[in-house]
């Protein structure tokens, strides 16, 4: 899974998360840092733009986004290639 503490994401709502979190969010979709994920979904730390707070937690069930993105990071090092076919 790619979601992963740590990790800045952007969640583009669903039908039902826009239903539910429409007095939090007043756009489509929103830009959070990943706290956990477990079976419910994603804890996500909301940004508190010019605050000195810590924040705040909150659980973005996974009904609640249709998509997310995320940057990663390629793997480094040699990917050993195998032949394929047969040997003489």
């Amino acid at each position: 899974m790619l979601l992963r503490k740590g990790k800045v994401a952007r969640f583009r709502l669903s039908p039902e998360g826009e239903k539910a979190l429409n007095d939090l969010f007043k756009s489509h979709s929103i830009q959070a840092l990943i706290e956990d994920v477990d079976e419910l979904g994603a804890w996500i730390l909301l940004d508190q733009k010019g605050s000195k707070d810590l924040g705040t937690v909150m659980l973005l069930k996974w009904d609640y986004f249709s998509t997310a993105v995320l940057e990663v990071e390629p793997e480094t090092g040699a990917v050993e290639k195998l032949d394929i076919g047969f040997k003489p």
